[in-house]
């Protein structure tokens, strides 16, 4: 009798153990932080794009949690490197703390500012930005995208992919900030997991030889805002202003009182960028100014 009464404690333990070691298998750590490709078809397409090679140096900006930086850093080996950075602490931290847990030693956290992704300059083979390019405030893209071609060796290579569906945009912004485009994947065949947009595309974009000036895209309705900003932009990369100087004039751009005439003063705000940056000679846009006010 007391035998039979030992059975269902014996078979209870059984459950329990084989329970708890299909839990073990079933960890969800990593199936969280790197969908498999099974999962994410588009996985595999995006590091053909990205092309990491053993020793290399890579910059996974915008980190988030990691998703990409440590897969990126299995890439580049125990002789390459890859910086996580994000503006955002809390999610260094989280990388930091996945860095402890499975002894990851190739990576390196970067607390980086909106404007600024704070990595030394010449230091990059390559520069991945996954699903941040769109969200970079306007007042920062400038700086966003200098402080990238600065961290880029002079063969270097960035690679942008966004699920908002305006490449467009953002080959112009790429263009005027001294990139030329490689290679373009516009729409991408295959959605990433739980993506809830169509519009993914991949750009592979390279340092370019020269900074060739060009004034930005008009977009939207003229504004005081918009037009100060592009003017103090072009100074930017020309060399005028230095990145605090911008962060000042962008300052005084949002404080800005007063009405906007567009038919007068955004004429006038391009005609000052573009000779600010040589498009048009000081005597023409001297000429150009008293033309825009006859009318």
């Amino acid at each position: 009798m007391a035998r039979n009464r030992r059975r269902p404690f014996v078979t209870l333990a059984l459950v329990c153990a084989l329970g708890g070691f299909a839990l073990l298998c079933a960890s969800p750590s990593r199936a969280e932080d790197e969908p498999a490709p099974a999962k994410d078809p588009d996985r595999e397409s995006i590091f053909a794009l990205i092309a990491p090679r053993a020793g290399e140096v890579i910059a996974d900006v915008g980190c988030g949690k990691g998703t990409w930086t440590f897969p990126l850093a299995r890439k580049v080996g125990a002789h390459g490197r890859i910086y996580a950075v994000d503006i955002n602490r809390q999610k260094t931290v989280d990388v930091r703390r996945r860095m402890a847990r499975d002894g990851v030693q190739n990576v390196e956290v970067i607390h980086s500012l909106p404007d600024d992704p704070m990595l030394e300059k010449d230091s990059c083979d390559a520069v991945f930005v996954n699903d941040v390019i769109e969200h970079v405030d306007r007042s920062a893209l400038a700086g966003f995208l200098a402080g990238i071609r600065s961290a880029l060796k002079p063969s270097g290579r960035l690679i942008i992919r966004d699920p908002n569906g305006g490449p467009g945009r953002v080959i112009a912004e790429c263009y005027r900030h001294g990139f030329t485009l490689i290679e373009a994947r516009v729409p991408l065949e295959n959605m990433p997991r739980r993506s809830f947009t169509s519009g993914w595309y991949a750009l592979k974009l390279q340092r370019a030889d020269l900074m060739q000036p060009a004034l930005l895209p008009r977009q939207g309705k003229p504004s005081r805002r918009l037009t100060r900003l592009h003017l103090a932009e072009e100074l930017f990369r020309a060399g005028v202003l230095t990145r605090e100087e911008l962060r000042q004039t962008w300052e005084r751009i949002e404080n800005a009182e007063g009405d906007f005439d567009p038919a007068i003063d955004e004429r006038l705000d391009l005609i000052t960028a573009a000779a600010a940056v040589g498009a048009i000679a000081p005597k023409t846009a001297v000429a150009l100014r008293a033309r825009v006010h006859k009318e």
